[in-house]
């Protein structure tokens, strides 16, 4: 069975796409993975050398942090002798997630990971089949949403760079994976929700009914528990009422400086921008940029050492240092 991938930027509603599709009978998605990326090189090198490196690999995808907090048994599955190289790579970061279907008694899978939307080219060849939907939403709006999150970009200077860069990506998989890639809008989702999901659905090969929609009967305990404060309105049920939510708001200076430096990403995607705002100065970015990096690093240990308890603090530090997108300012 082809996985499929639910992408995009972060507060942009993916959660909420997770779960409505987790709550079909078809297929279900866990939490999310971030380990597809943190072993990307092993596949790209061509995967575990030998039956060994392959055995090694599989306890390491199975006591990664992410996957620890899915629930699965502890004793990780042997990896097949007859594979190997990238057949035996697939095998391995495949089986969390089937062991998670199976254990939601799903016949698929499928995951949600927002910064995958930087590596679809990846995904697809792990998986050539696999469908990726890449959910957008308005960058103010998502800009606002960032403000109380221990992660992402810190102010509307920085959050229009990091959404331009996400949307560009996402606009990229569409352009060069027409067939595999399917772009959702957060706005026409929470608006027409059942033929948004009916379409979604028919695409991913699903099927549909309507309790899918019944956000407000989700099991809470399908979010981690500590991001559990990060979704406040969730189980609210599908609305708009956090649509549009820059126009009341987000402050005249944000928006002139969101629509300098994101305007044509906006105007893309049809979303309102109004007029041409002018440049942001030179002065203004390094003070904006100052205050950006500043407040990434206390954020950085707050999630990291005091939310997490340090559980994910390898593999976050090594994504910050490995990854252009996660060092770009």
């Amino acid at each position: 069975m082809n996985p499929f991938f639910i992408v995009g930027n972060d507060r942009s509603g993916t959660t909420m796409l997770r779960l409505i599709v987790d709550r079909g009978a078809d297929a279900a998605v866990p939490p999310e993975s971030m380990f597809l990326t943190d072993f990307a090189a092993g596949f790209d090198a061509g995967g575990p050398r030998d039956a060994q490196a392959a055995a090694e690999l599989m306890r390491e995808v199975w006591r990664h942090p992410k996957v620890r907090l899915w629930g699965l048994a502890p004793q990780a599955p042997a990896v097949p002798p007859e594979l190997s190289g990238r057949e035996a790579y697939r095998f391995i970061v495949a089986a969390p997630f089937e062991a998670y279907a199976a254990r939601h008694g799903k016949q698929r899978w499928g995951d949600k990971t927002p910064h995958y939307v930087h590596h679809v080219d990846h995904l697809l060849r792990l998986w050539p089949r696999a469908r990726v939907v890449v959910l957008v939403r308005d960058g103010r709006d998502v800009a606002l949403s960032l403000r109380r999150m221990p992660f992402g970009p810190n102010n509307a200077w920085a959050a229009a760079q990091w959404w331009a860069r996400g949307v560009r990506a996402g606009a990229r998989a569409q352009r060069e994976h027409p067939d595999s890639v399917l772009t959702v809008h957060y706005e026409a989702l929470a608006e027409r929700p059942q033929e948004q999901v009916q379409r979604l659905c028919g695409f991913l090969g699903l099927g549909y009914d309507e309790d899918m929609l019944a956000l407000d009967h989700v099991d809470p305990t399908l979010i981690v528990p500590d991001q559990a404060a990060w979704f406040p309105t969730l189980f609210d049920g599908i609305n708009t009422s956090a649509v549009g939510r820059w126009q009341r708001e987000m402050s005249r200076r944000d928006r002139r400086i969101f629509a300098a430096l994101a305007g044509a990403e906006l105007e893309q995607l049809g979303y309102e921008v109004g007029e041409a705002a002018p440049a942001v100065t030179a002065r203004e970015a390094r003070w904006l940029r100052r205050h950006n990096e500043l407040m990434r690093n206390v954020n950085f240990l707050r999630l990291r050492l005091v939310q997490e308890r340090g559980r994910e603090l390898r593999f976050a530090l090594a994504r910050r240092l490995r990854d252009p997108v996660k060092r770009a300012r």
